[in-house]
């Protein structure tokens, strides 16, 4: 049946009675007025349909008298407007003792009248009654209009709404894709179909406020898809990709269908598997065609059928060279008949062959190939075709022969590295524990190599290596081992040892030949070597423990003081294993803010005022209470924890100035900073951003306190960093003056304001006359070269008189005052200054 056809058949019955039987309150306010604005007893209106034979259509009471169609035809055609009527003059059949004024009303193609009904003959209309008559006229013909258009909108719904009531039994269980949404996006039709194939069920999607943007996220595509849904060419089908319930991306086609009420009713079907067909089919293509391995394909008689452009450029065949032939490339050379019986023979009983095979290519070069050889067959197991996929690995195969070769030898000495010494090494402990023999291993790393490699450059520091390398390859023997293991340490493994003065004398060659001078730019240099030492058997009998220990023994070397060879020692290593242990808790104390500043006075003996306070470092043990430095300070040396310390002390210092300066106290503060600190490339730019932090502290309220170990490994260097601090306002203190063996010499090259004298000439002073001399002489030096003096350890006033004597006028010790927490130094100033004398 014709749905259409139906469709006009339902919208028929009842259709010129909708606009007619309309009871709205609209009208009968709009035919009152009209009665009132021309004095009648009741008004009307009627409208004529474009439909000459339909019926006219009369709105609002009743008149008295029954007017027709033809009475209401009669008015308009003899446009009997604004004046009297009878109901002869109308064409009654029947007297009426009711009069008559007609309006006329015209709207567009809209034809009507506002009829007037009197009981007594009307008045003559003035003009100003006229156009009021009119303007209702046209406001009636505008309410008309409106109506129509409601009803006509009413229809269609209605229309929409039977047609859909129809189309859902039958669309229901369709193996096609139908759904409908209103105007509005909401779901109002969705068969079995969709609900298979995206996951949602019908009730779901008539639910959801916005169920297309289930099936488009994205809000551009979603409007690209609302867009199709007002179209008047939606019809067509067009390809979709909505994502299902699950979020995989389908693959769909749609044509939309307007129905009468501007509702869409969607048909549409999954090509997804096509789609995913049809793109496998195209990625094989593009895959065969683009592929940089070369690809052949023969028939199950073993004639070519395809092959790829990769072919022809690894082989050098083009492909109508070798289509319908035998693949004779594949025959390897030296072998060219068996490799091909044997690979033939494979595939007989497995479907699959890889491997390696030498072969010629068309201009007579030898080539390696890495070959893969797959045997497709049918649904019953019959072959149907050999694939074969080859890369070219002659390049890799020449490349992978060279980075043995790196991979093993050091590439700027040529001399094995790393990774082959141990497997020598290895082999050696093996040999060794077979024949119960000897063997020592040697960890060597050259003194002096950072400071030719920094001043001459990395090309003179090259040279250096490959000369040091050449020479310990002249004294190793054929049963030894030699290896570069980065940087500028070697390793050396001896053999065949039969006791430790053997070793000895081979150790003491070594040390020669590497200090042996040696030509560098036209000028002559020497380096010498620290070495550690590892026995086999008794040190260890593993590899890597026995280097492990060697580069321990090395580090010994370094701190006795380089160019020397040192044994392994296992109560040594114990200590170091104390000491690593040590310093794990010290840092695990740094972490949780165990360390803490106390502040020992400095006093001027002339008027016995404090004249500043020096910083002092504390542990607060969680157990043991507070511990002085001396118990932990040599752990710390040398470690990365050093520096991270000192820059805390330096910021505690400040933290604390602050706090005094917003009292209104200003204290002269020393802090001490160690070798690593000092020499450290940082130090400089934290000294000045620590500075820039606290602007409230005056630099020269500082005062840096080093001692002469700090500053002799680089004498040079350590003169520059303490100028840059004096530049920045500090004052610079050179502390325990007197216990080194140069301090004379280098006080005149140091950048020095302050000069300490240690505690241990000043202890025994009252009774030593050394002691006594030996202040005497740094007092008088200090004055030659404008230094101030302070003296440590005063415990006793007798020392301080003796000082005063010998012209040392500042000192400091428990004498004056222990060091204290930083929140007693005020009360303790108030109460040493509440002793002093009037002045």
């Amino acid at each position: 049946m014709d749905m259409r056809l139906n469709q006009e058949q339902d919208e028929l019955p009842g259709r010129e009675l909708d606009v007619v039987t309309e009871d709205a309150p609209d009208w009968h306010l709009l035919c009152a007025q009209a009665a009132s604005e021309a004095g009648a007893e009741q008004a009307c209106f009627v409208f004529f349909q474009d439909d000459p034979q339909a019926p006219a259509q009369m709105v609002g009471r009743r008149f008295r008298s029954a007017w027709q169609d033809k009475h209401c035809l009669t008015v308009w055609q003899q446009q009997r407007f604004y004046c009297a009527l009878t109901g002869g003059d109308i064409g009654f059949d029947t007297n009426t003792y009711c009069h008559y004024l007609a309006v006329p009303v015209s709207r567009g193609q809209l034809r009507g009248l506002l009829l007037l009904e009197y009981l007594e003959t009307p008045p003559v209309l003035v003009p100003s009654r006229r156009r009021g008559l009119d303007i209702l006229a046209t406001h009636g013909a505008l309410l008309w209009r409106e109506r129509e258009r409601n009803a006509h909108q009413r229809r269609r719904e209605s229309s929409s709404r039977r047609l859909l009531r129809r189309l859902k039994g039958l669309f229901s269980q369709v193996p096609i894709l139908i759904n409908g949404f209103n105007s509005q996006g909401r779901c109002i039709l969705w068969n079995d179909e969709c609900e298979r194939v995206f996951g949602w069920s019908f009730d779901e999607l008539r639910q959801h406020p916005a169920p297309i943007s289930l099936f488009y996220p994205d809000p551009e595509e979603l409007r690209r898809v609302m867009e199709t849904f007002g179209t008047h060419h939606s019809s067509e089908f067009r390809e979709w990709r909505p994502f299902d319930r699950k979020g995989r991306r389908l693959t769909t086609q749609w044509a939309n269908i307007m129905l009468p009420n501007g509702d869409m009713l969607c048909v549409g079907h999954d090509i997804s598997e096509q789609k995913d067909i049809e793109n496998q089919l195209r990625l094989a293509a593009s895959v065969f065609e683009f592929s940089y391995d070369g690809i052949m394909l023969t028939d199950a008689g073993n004639h070519v059928t395809h092959v790829n452009p990769a072919f022809t450029r690894i082989t050098g065949y083009l492909s109508e060279e070798v289509v319908g032939r035998s693949p004779d490339l594949l025959r390897t050379e030296g072998d060219e008949d068996g490799f091909v019986d044997e690979l033939r023979r494979h595939l007989k009983t497995r479907d699959y062959w890889q491997g390696e095979c030498h072969c010629r290519r068309k201009n007579g070069e030898a080539y390696s190939l890495l070959l893969a050889v797959s045997v497709v067959r049918d649904d019953e197991g019959q072959v149907l075709h050999h694939a074969a996929i080859f890369s070219d690995i002659t390049y890799l195969k020449e490349h992978e022969a060279e980075l043995k070769r790196q991979a093993c030898h050091d590439v700027l000495t040529r001399i094995p590295n790393r990774l082959l010494f141990g497997e020598l090494l290895d082999r050696a402990i093996s040999s060794a524990r077979r024949s119960e023999g000897r063997l020592a291993v040697c960890y060597l790393d050259l003194d002096g190599f950072k400071q030719i490699n920094d001043s001459r450059g990395h090309a003179a520091g090259d040279r250096l290596l490959i000369e040091i390398s050449t020479r310990l390859g002249l004294i190793t023997r054929s049963c030894d081992a030699l290896a570069r293991l980065g940087g500028d340490e070697f390793a050396l493994l001896f053999t065949g040892l039969h006791n430790d003065l053997e070793c000895d004398e081979i150790l003491d060659r070594v040390l020669a030949v590497i200090n042996e001078p040696l030509e560098l730019d036209g000028e002559r240099v020497r380096v010498s070597a620290s070495i550690g030492v590892a026995l086999y058997p008794q040190d260890a009998d593993d590899a890597e423990l026995l280097l492990r220990h060697a580069d321990q023994a090395m580090y010994q070397a370094k701190k006795q003081g380089k160019n020397a060879y040192v044994f392994f020692d296992a109560e040594l290593h114990l200590h170091e294993h104390q000491r690593q242990q040590q310093l794990t808790q010290l840092i695990h104390a740094f972490r949780e803010g165990e360390f803490l500043l106390y502040y020992q006075p400095k006093i001027d003996l002339t008027n016995r005022r404090m004249i500043g306070l020096e910083a002092l470092l504390r542990w607060q043990h969680p157990q043991r209470g507070i511990v002085a430095p001396a118990e932990f300070l040599s752990i710390i040396i040398g470690s990365a924890m050093e520096f991270d310390l000192g820059r805390w002390v330096i910021e505690q210092v400040l933290k604390q100035m602050t706090y005094w300066c917003r009292q209104g106290m200003e204290y002269r503060i020393s802090f001490n900073v160690s070798s690593g600190q000092l020499m450290h490339p940082d130090f400089i730019d934290e000294l000045t951003r620590l500075l820039a932090l606290y602007p409230m502290v005056s630099p020269s309220l500082l005062e840096l306190e080093f001692q002469e170990g700090a500053v002799l490994a680089d004498l040079h260097g350590a003169v520059a960093v303490l100028e840059r601090c004096r530049l920045l306002g500090l004052s610079i203190s050179f502390d325990d003056f007197g216990t080194g063996y140069s301090s004379l010499s280098h006080l005149n090259r140091l950048p020095v304001d302050i000069i300490k004298i240690d505690r241990r000439f000043i202890c025994d002073l009252l009774s030593n006359a050394h002691d006594v001399s030996m202040v005497e002489s740094v007092v008088q030096l200090a004055a030659a070269l404008r230094m101030a003096v302070i003296a440590e350890g005063m415990e006793q006033s007798a020392q301080g008189d003796r000082l005063q004597q010998l012209g040392c006028h500042y000192v400091q010790g428990y004498g004056i005052s222990r060091p204290m927490p930083a929140e007693q130094v005020e009360s303790w100033l108030q109460a040493w200054n509440d002793r002093l004398p009037p002045p």
